[in-house]
């Protein structure tokens, strides 16, 4: 598949980029309105002239993503702030690591989070067919399961061995 990005939004990426990590700034793309079924090809087509050098992409501040068209986005490793996904076919994000304020899911495909070690306020599944966390430790908010596969296998005292949750946990 052939990308063709503007110069104006290679620019964005390029003067975006975080010299201290081995990840590629997408902040500007996502809030210039590039659609998300766009992001990883993009990452793909930089990580490509770069030499491959990075491991994935960020977006700081809060991601809103209602109704995408999207099965996955493969190499999203960290958002800032918020990130809400509802209402889409989304199954599966391999790589993402760290949400820095709440991270809602309602009536989503995603049944793992595989790579996820913390969110900094909120976790809600609601909904959604998560089966399991296993590199989570953290939630600074609440977390909630309610309607989750993963709220039917699982105990509260279970949870709270294996993740420090800041507040509530709703099963």
């Amino acid at each position: 598949m052939k990308l063709i990005i503007t110069e104006s939004q290679y620019r964005l990426i390029v003067e975006n980029e975080d010299k201290n990590e081995n990840l590629i700034n997408l902040t500007g793309v996502y809030e210039s309105g590039v659609s998300p079924n766009k992001w990883d090809d993009m990452f793909e087509h930089i990580n490509n002239k770069k030499g491959g050098k990075y491991d994935g992409y960020y977006i700081d501040g809060d991601v809103f993503l209602n109704k995408p068209k999207i099965p996955e986005l493969k190499y999203l490793v960290r958002v800032g702030n918020y990130l809400e996904f509802s209402n889409t076919p989304i199954k599966s994000l391999p790589m993402l690591e760290y949400v820095g304020g709440s991270l809602f899911f309602v009536s989503t495909q995603i049944d793992s989070l595989p790579m996820l070690t913390e969110v900094g306020n909120n976790l809600a599944l609601f909904k959604s067919k998560i089966e399991s966390l296993p590199m989570l430790t953290e939630v600074g908010g609440y977390l909630d399961l309610r309607g989750t596969p993963l709220s039917k296998t699982t105990t509260e005292k279970e949870l709270r061995k294996q993740i420090n949750v800041g507040g509530e946990i709703f099963l």
